[in-house]
């Protein structure tokens, strides 16, 4: 039946009371019509129908004047009851069955208003994916093309699938392409609705998008659009905030951010947007080193998302991570490591943001590497890069987690030529020489790239006494995280040992251990075993420190993570004849094994005489590959 059809005879028939609709509707079931003598409804409709009803006067029969006419009526007075069925179902809370009623009894304009009132964009947050696609489906195709509020939820659907290039096509398709240019967006009100503006800036989160000064300000103006009891957008507002904030590692500001869209989430009565918060407060509170907030943030993520009416597996996935990751903190590298091998797939392909991956990134890595080797965790780590969302960003937060691999196995020289490939005006060159810059460095890309590079200095140049003054002013960074400092402890007392100064050394080495202890997270300590062993045997160091609270439960724990084992005691060899061996095996030349220890090309070539005597072998190759088979040698 034409819908135009359907709509007139709705139409008409809302003009009449109803006991004259319940009369017509027992006409519109009888194929010949009825007997209605001279009852006054049938009069009645005859004569605001003449059209539709015809009355024989004389025998008192009533019928439609055609087939046509009857099954339209019909189908309108079927779509009025389903119309009460579906008003009645949304008054008692039954949205999605309403919706579902509203659209299969014709009525459109009504399905989409309650899809407005519950979340519009974020619908799916309330009543999870598959309804509401199943909503939008349901709708007709050309509403689904030219709706903004439909084309809008569909992208956002497409985000909480994984996939940001479909969202991305879809805007593209309806806004056109201007529509991508997230400032573009923000900054045209006049343009751009409300709605759209506050979905451009969470889809942004998911783009990997590096937000600047100018979008968070039009963040700032588009929060004191909104009503003060708009509880869901006022809670998208500063959850985009906070993804801002810990975008730029401001830890203070991520939290007050996070407070304030806990409390808007929780007055919108959005358990699975308040479980995406507590996500993000475990990951600062990991960022901070402070375990017991990370068990608390995510006992409160496991009780959101115990309140979710509707099936989630993607976000029980999400805290399967977190779990694995609160696990490996306390010592337990096995969970997480079976947790990527047995959900990498869903999990790496589903809805996923910076945070979130940057966790799995950082923390995979660190497991997979100890527990299965180098091999096991670049090939994990190369997974990642053929995300269809890959950024510039993303794509260095691979690479950084690939050097810190490398660096943790002694790889050193691999480390190097990795490094040395990333574009940035931070080299090796400019560590080497930098002091105070080294405290004003702003932004988190060039403050990873110049740890590595120091990090890198510490093991091969230690004696060089501008080591330390390097690690100073590094400390006065604001701009680093608390592992980062903690690190840079560790650093000063190693540096401190070696230029003799003992007192120092075992103040910051304690301060360490006793932050450790405090805190409880460690892992950032992983990769610095191998200095953590050295100071600890210096008689005038070691037992001092073990006297500090928590110190010997702390090293005990480091000792238990088998990830960035130190350099191993090898029969025969002495340790520098190990490091001669270690780089040379990575492909390194005699000139760079000199550069690096800071030997004389002559002395590197004494060293190899040694090591080939010792192990039996007339050549660099065959020293190479006997190491490899004795498992000296990665």
């Amino acid at each position: 039946m034409d819908t135009t059809v359907r709509d007139i005879a709705r139409d008409l028939v809302l003009q009449l009371s109803d006991k004259e609709r319940a009369y017509l509707a027992v006409l519109a079931e009888s194929r010949d019509g009825v007997s209605a003598g001279s009852n006054p409804i049938a009069v009645a409709l005859c004569e605001k129908l003449p059209a539709c009803l015809e009355l024989d006067r004389e025998s008192g029969h009533l019928a439609f004047r055609t087939p046509l006419l009857r099954d339209a009526v019909g189908s309108a007075l079927s779509g009025e009851i389903e119309g009460k069925q579906a008003q009645a179902l949304y008054s008692r809370g039954e949205a999605v069955a309403a919706i579902e009623l509203a659209q299969a009894s014709g009525d459109h304009a009504q399905a989409l208003e309650w899809f407005r009132e519950q979340g519009n964009q974020f619908f799916m947050h309330l009543h999870g994916l598959d309804a509401c696609f199943r909503v939008i489906s349901n709708f007709p195709p050309d509403m689904q093309r030219n709706n903004a509020t439909l084309v809008v939820a569909l992208a956002m659907h497409a985000l909480k699938s994984g996939s940001v290039n479909r969202a991305r096509h879809i805007l593209r398709e309806h806004f056109g392409p201007e529509a991508l240019d997230l400032q573009r967006v923000v900054g045209n009100p006049e343009h751009y609705s409300r709605d759209f503006r506050m979905f451009r800036l969470v889809m942004s989160i998911y783009e990997d998008y590096a937000i600047g000064n100018t979008v968070r300000d039009h963040m700032f103006e588009l929060l004191g659009e909104l009503d003060l009891d708009d509880h869901l957008n006022r809670g998208g507002i500063y959850n985009t905030m906070l993804e801002v904030c810990i975008q730029r590692q401001q830890m203070d500001a991520a939290e007050e951010m996070a407070n304030r869209a806990r409390h808007h989430y929780q007055k919108a009565k959005v358990p699975l947007l308040e479980f995406y918060i507590e996500l993000h407060r475990a990951v600062f509170s990991l960022n901070r080193g402070v375990l017991p907030e990370v068990a608390a943030a995510v006992d409160a993520a496991d009780a959101a998302l115990s309140r979710v009416t509707f099936e989630t597996p993607t976000d029980h996935r999400l805290l399967g991570l977190l779990k694995a990751v609160l696990a490996f903190e306390k010592g337990d590298a096995q969970q997480l490591v079976d947790y990527l091998n047995d959900e990498f797939d869903k999990f790496a392909y589903g809805e996923l943001w910076p945070t979130i991956t940057e966790l799995a990134l950082y923390y995979g890595s660190l497991a997979i590497s100890g527990e299965l080797g180098v091999a096991a965790a670049r090939s994990f780590l190369d997974k990642w890069r053929i995300q269809e969302w890959r950024s510039r960003r993303f794509n260095f937060v691979i690479t950084i987690r690939q050097v810190d691999v490398l660096q943790n196995h002694n790889r050193w020289h691999e480390a190097a030529e990795l490094l040395t490939s990333v574009q940035s005006r931070i080299n090796a060159t400019w560590v080497e020489s930098a002091e105070e810059a080294l405290g004003l460095i702003d932004n988190t890309r060039e403050i990873a790239i110049a740890f590595a590079w120091l990090r890198h200095l510490i093991r091969h140049a230690p004696r060089n006494a501008m080591r330390l003054r390097q690690v100073e002013q590094f400390q006065a960074n604001p701009h680093i995280n608390d592992r980062q400092r903690s690190t840079l402890w560790l650093w000063e007392a190693y540096l401190s040992r070696l230029q003799r100064d003992t007192t120092r050394a075992r103040a910051q080495l304690t301060k360490v251990l006793e932050g450790a202890a405090r805190m409880g997270v460690l892992t950032h300590l992983i990769g610095e075993k191998e200095i953590l062993q050295k100071l600890m045997a210096d008689k005038r160091i070691g037992p001092f420190v073990k006297a500090a609270p928590g110190a010997v439960e702390i090293l005990r724990r480091l000792d238990g993570f088998h990830a960035g084992a130190g350099t191993k005691a090898v029969p025969g060899l002495t340790r520098q004849e190990l490091r001669v061996l270690t780089l040379v095996a990575e492909g390194a030349s005699n000139k760079f094994v000199a550069r690096q220890m800071q030997l004389s090309e002559v002395t590197v070539k004494f060293h190899l005489g040694n090591i080939y005597r010792k192990m039996g072998c007339a050549k660099r190759s065959e020293a190479i590959a006997a190491a490899r088979a004795l498992n000296w040698v990665a």
